[in-house]
């Protein structure tokens, strides 16, 4: 139970996670390598629901808040084409394969909640072991 950077072949961006979310992150980077795609991260570990610019609000048990979650975009390496949160969500592209793979760990993507966040995978961490979410909570922030 602590954070760390995270960094890996198809992971682009600034990655701070709670350790044991890395079989996650490797899952992502596996399937990126395999379809030739890069994964840019724009928000992992968060420290508050304050979020400027949020395209969905923030839920109070956000995995975010301990370092179980990520938003990202998706790069196609082989033609360049960018797949930001309106194109992860169109249910058309490259990206479809990717992130239909990602999903066969059991990690929950966005796209597929109520409130669309279609640019979010987390473990599920704050529905799977609530206890263990508040205990990660309070070790990363509540001082």
């Amino acid at each position: 139970m602590k954070l760390i950077n995270y960094t890996a072949s198809n992971i682009q961006g600034n990655c701070v996670i709670d350790d044991g979310f890395i079989p996650v992150m490797e899952h992502i980077n596996d399937v990126c390598v395999k379809h030739d795609f890069t994964c840019i991260i724009t928000s992992s570990k968060r420290n508050s629901t304050l979020v400027p610019g949020a395209i969905v609000t923030p839920a109070q048990m956000s995995n975010h808040l301990v370092g179980h979650a990520i938003d990202c975009n998706l790069r196609n390496n082989k033609t360049g084409e960018y797949f930001n949160s309106d194109k992860m969500k169109d249910g058309k592209g490259d990206d479809e394969d990717v992130i239909r793979h990602i999903e066969e760990l059991q990690i929950r993507w966005g796209g597929r909640f109520t409130a669309v966040d279609s640019v979010h995978f987390d473990s599920g961490l704050n529905l799977k072991n609530p206890l263990h979410w508040h205990e990660l909570n309070k070790q990363f922030n509540e001082k």
